[in-house]
């Protein structure tokens, strides 16, 4: 009996330096039965026609007018004709079992999605290792606990499932947490702790990209009553770094400054002035008493 076919879907967008690597991790899977979407998002590059001279009648390419990944990962989702669906971003790549192991998980499993560990590739390769959510663990508490946890590239599903959920096509940033989240709702995930899935680090600094700051803020604001609010403060500092890092504008620092010491209990007093940075001894000393009054009142309602 033939084994049911496998849609891979690949976005890409000025990824000639990455598109042959990931496309050949796929055609060399020992899983046999498959068909490959790579949808081009309007690149500039030359990199979707490299796919069309490799001749491989697996491989359907498509290009669209630039708009961003999610339009590229739903146009290959609906028009593709698998049972099952796997995503790949063109600048990683899978080992050659990858197919193979992640449908065994979760055919055991008898579940609708599987999510898996990473292989993170820099200077020298470093294991990450998923895990399962927890009883009563929120899905995106999940999600922001645990890193990696359900890369893009590592996502695996049934292609009915795949089809009912669909990615948001207006977000830039947080796709994939959202797309988790959503999908979470509705089918069951299993984690599949073996990495197969190949996450090249990137080498470019931070002015050599923009960050889509308004398409996190209204993501989170979509699942802020779902976090704890030690995970809460956590996220909000790290984004306020990043917001400072890419100089992001001051109305988005502040948001992040703003929920990042809305819980401000979970704070030191030398984390709290350090985040609002007081331009005077005199507006330190403000700070300060308002931390503690603030700290007083959440200690006596405990």
């Amino acid at each position: 009996m033939e084994k049911a076919l496998v849609s891979i879907i690949i976005p890409m967008y000025n990824s000639r330096s990455t598109i042959e690597r990931a496309v050949q991790s796929v055609l060399h899977q020992t899983y046999p039965n498959i068909e490959v979407w790579v949808v081009d998002d309007g690149s500039d590059d030359d990199g979707l026609s490299l796919m069309e001279q490799l001749q491989d009648e697996r491989i359907h390419c498509h290009r669209l007018s630039h708009r961003n990944a999610n339009v590229a990962r739903n146009y290959g989702i609906t028009h593709s004709n698998g049972e099952y669906i796997a995503m790949l971003d063109a600048d990683d790549e899978w080992t050659e079992n990858h197919l193979e192991s992640s449908l065994a998980v979760l055919q055991r499993e008898q579940a609708d999605g599987v999510y898996g560990s990473l292989i993170l590739r820099g200077t020298k390769d470093q294991t990450v290792t998923t895990r399962a959510m927890r009883e009563g663990e929120t899905t995106i508490d999940f999600l922001l606990s645990n890193g990696y946890g359900a890369q893009t590239s590592t996502l695996v599903m049934t292609a009915a499932s795949a089809k009912d959920i669909l990615w948001d096509e207006t977000l830039n940033r947080h796709q994939d947490y959202d797309f988790i989240v959503r999908y979470h709702r509705k089918y069951r995930m299993c984690p599949k702790a073996e990495a197969t899935t190949i996450y090249h680090l990137s080498a470019s600094s931070p002015t050599d990209k923009k960050l889509d700051f308004e398409s996190c803020i209204r993501f989170i604001r979509t699942v802020e009553d779902e976090i704890s609010d030690r995970l809460y403060m956590s996220y909000h500092v790290h984004m306020l770094r990043l917001a400072e890092r890419y100089k992001a504008d001051e109305a988005i620092i502040r948001h992040y400054r703003e929920e990042a010491t809305r819980y401000e209990y979970l704070l030191s007093l030398y984390d709290y002035l350090h985040l609002w940075k007081p331009q005077s001894e005199g507006e330190a000393r403000r700070m300060k008493h308002t931390y503690l009054r603030n700290l007083s009142q959440v200690n006596f309602s405990i």
